[in-house]
């Protein structure tokens, strides 16, 4: 052959190659604008925002035709004849994924897939990029729920159990004998994803407790739980879980599950400083807080702190080192959730104990923190002593807690917050548009259901009706929540709200409730 021959042959091998990766010749299309993927069972969700077309003062240089997506297993698509064709989208249907996403079905769980996407342009020129991927591994999931009915207003009838719960049990409790019986929830990724552990100032978990006598270690040897002189706290970790919440006209939703299932899907509890990254188990109080040293420990053996401005308080608490801050709004709500599901009912003082609520009148009245240290995940005899629930002690009565997220001003309307970082004066809150209404200091009866939680609305139930937890506001100031109520508040403690003080106030029955929440990287 001659020289000129085999010259040939090479331009041909090289105008091939240049034709299967960039179709034909011109500018190909602008990276993709959105290209995620997020796990389902046995599928992957898709959400696919097209490039637009490309301009260079006002002169039109590459139109988009369209968009090609490959899949594989083992290794990205390299062009888009390479893998499994997903998608090829026309300019006709861009945008039709951007908010629902595509579902590619029929996956394998637990499979790590690798998808591409491809633009081209209207001459058949194909984007390589390798900024247009996305992983997923598909999983299975599961979702418990429950509706509750708004104009029913008998606490232990309004709840209905729906998706993976239909059918369950709910979880009792024998008051006499101080026993539990956890219904149908025994082996549930609910009750797994708590654990009584000792942690660290720095975040770490030193070992986990006893379950049923918490002056354990696990392992049965003696624990730290009441010494002073321990580098750390006494927590409840608590492993992602994921909340969609919603209302219509007649009910009020709540769904949990396991992994993200969708956008609605949200785990603001778990959600870092930097307001995207999920923590894998954020870490809350198992004990009110207590001053040891000038620091906020969550310990046995302790009088809870009282009588200190919020300032003082947020001193004491960071003292413990980055990462820990007060309780917060977001992880209130997911205890409440977590609690109505099991107990099948509004009112958690019925199900779960009344907790030490009467007789309250100055801080010789509380109770030394470690009542319910050698009792198991719930205790509560009901005749005025603390109540335990998920490891977390006096998580209503005793005394109101301090806490971050929720804030009540002269706009009349709820603010939150559901994640780090916090400020004392309420910046950068999210306007709910929720007023509250009726009685200062009466009885929950209706309530708003948003992705932020459960927000009080009216005010004019009972203690046996509807929420049966009490709530208090002020329209003057900028009013910080407190949670769960004290001892001389009756039955209007629970999941009650009082947005009716200002962060600097004081009295003996107010403090510090301890959570901790690893930073985001910087």
């Amino acid at each position: 052959m001659s020289t000129w021959g085999e010259a040939s042959l090479v331009i041909d091998e090289i105008t091939k190659e240049i034709d299967e990766k960039a179709g034909a010749a011109g500018l190909p299309p602008a990276n993709m604008q959105t290209f995620t993927a997020a796990s389902g069972n046995a599928k992957a969700k898709l959400y696919i925002t097209e490039p637009a077309d490309t301009e260079v003062d006002s002169q039109l240089l590459c139109t988009v035709a369209g968009v090609k997506i490959m899949r594989k297993t083992g290794g990205y698509p390299t062009g888009p004849n390479d893998g499994t064709l997903v998608l090829d989208i026309d300019r006709a249907d861009f945008g039709a994924y951007s908010s629902t996403p595509y579902e590619d079905t029929g996956l394998t769980n637990d499979t790590l897939y690798y998808y591409a996407a491809f633009p081209y342009s209207d001459h058949g020129v194909y984007n390589l990029s390798s900024a247009n991927r996305a992983t997923v591994t598909p999983k299975s999931y599961t979702i418990y729920g429950y509706k509750k009915a708004k104009s029913d207003s008998n606490p232990a009838t309004r709840i209905t159990y729906t998706d993976a719960a239909t059918g369950f049990t709910p979880l009792t409790r024998n008051f006499s004998a101080d026993t539990t019986d956890l219904g149908s929830w025994a082996n549930s990724f609910i009750i797994n994803a708590f654990r009584p552990v000792m942690l660290k100032y720095d975040g770490t978990v030193d070992y986990e407790l006893d379950p049923e006598d918490q002056t354990k270690k696990k392992d049965g040897t003696s624990s730290d739980i009441s010494n002073t002189s321990y580098g750390g706290n006494a927590m409840v970790g608590v492993k992602t879980l994921w909340f969609y919440r919603y209302e219509d006209a007649d009910f009020e939703y709540v769904k949990i599950a396991d992994m993200q299932v969708d956008a609605n899907y949200k785990a603001y509890a778990h959600t870092a400083s930097d307001g995207s990254t999920i923590l894998e188990e954020v870490f809350l109080p198992m004990f009110e807080g207590s001053s040891v040293s000038s620091k906020v420990r969550s310990l046995a053996g302790q009088t809870p702190m009282n009588t200190q401005t919020g300032a003082t308080e947020k001193t004491q608490i960071e003292a413990n080192g980055s990462g820990w801050q007060f309780d917060d709004w977001a992880n209130r709500e997911m205890i409440r959730d977590v609690l109505t599901l099991l107990g099948r009912s509004t009112n958690v003082q019925a199900v779960y104990g009344a907790g030490h609520t009467t007789g309250g009148s100055s801080a010789s009245s509380l109770l030394q923190t470690g009542t319910k240290k050698s009792k198991g995940m719930f205790s509560c005899s009901n005749n005025n002593d603390a109540v335990k629930v998920l490891w977390l002690e006096n998580y209503w009565g005793d005394r109101w807690d301090r806490c971050y997220g929720m804030i009540y001003d002269s706009a009349n309307v709820i603010k939150v917050k559901m994640h780090p970082p916090y400020n004392t004066d309420g910046t950068g809150y999210t306007n709910t548009g929720v007023s509250i209404t009726g009685t200062n200091g009466g009885y929950i009866s209706a309530t708003k259901m948003t992705e932020y939680g459960m927000l009080p609305k009216t005010v004019s139930g009972s203690e046996t009706t509807y929420e049966a937890d009490g709530c208090w506001w002020n329209t003057t100031q900028v009013n910080f929540v407190f949670c769960g109520g004290a001892c001389d508040n009756d039955a209007r403690c629970g999941f009650s709200v009082a947005v009716d003080n200002l962060f600097s106030n004081s009295h003996w029955y107010l403090g510090p409730a301890l959570s901790y929440k690893q930073p985001a990287a910087a």
